[in-house]
Order: C-alpha cells, then sequence, then structure tokens
C-alpha cells in the first residue's frame, strides 16, 4: 500500500466532504479528471513529462558557453522563459539559430 503524501490528504479531505471513499470511487470511475503531475505517485513525474514533451523543442538565449577546445564537446547555457533557472544543452544538439 501507498504511504499518504501531500496529494493523499486533500483526497481523503474531498472523500469525507462527500462521503465514504467507496462512494468516491463510483462517482470518479470511467470519468475524465483533472490532477497535476505533480501529485502523480505512479510512474515518476520525470517520467510522464519525457513522454508528452521530452520531443518538444524549446527556445531560449544563449547567456554562456563551455570552455571547451572541440566544438562537438562544447556546451550552452541557455535562459528559457518560464524556467526559474538555466538549462545546458550540449552545442551539437542545437537545431538552429532563430536571431541574432
Amino acid at each position: 500500500m501507498l504511504s499518504p503524501g501531500p496529494g493523499m490528504s486533500q483526497a481523503l479531505t474531498l472523500v469525507a466532504k462527500t462521503g465514504s471513499a467507496k462512494s468516491q470511487q463510483r462517482h470518479v470511475r470511467n470519468r475524465w479528471v483533472n490532477f497535476r503531475i505533480s501529485d502523480v505517485y505512479v510512474p515518476e513525474p520525470a517520467q510522464i513529462l519525457m513522454e508528452l514533451h521530452g520531443k518538444d523543442l524549446l527556445q531560449g538565449r544563449v547567456i554562456d558557453l563551455s570552455d571547451s577546445g572541440n566544438q562537438s564537446e562544447a556546451f550552452a547555457v541557455v535562459e528559457v522563459d518560464g524556467l526559474k533557472r538555466p538549462v545546458v544543452v550540449p552545442v551539437k544538439h542545437i537545431k538552429g539559430i532563430i536571431c541574432e
């Protein structure tokens, strides 16, 4: 059995407000529902994101490059709107330059 996590206490509160767990299960079975990726227990949220968005192209501005003597081994530090921290990407995986 899974141990209760942060989302589990909210679910238990919802069950308490709407009736027993069994009646809640009958209510949601075969229904479309909404939930946050961060609330998923299995599989890991990172795996879900990779399956859904692993092939998406991101756009950002290169703010730094690694000091590599071999261009194919260089890395770019890229700021992406919507992300709190810059990402590090191998230069050989940059798909194109949008503007200068």
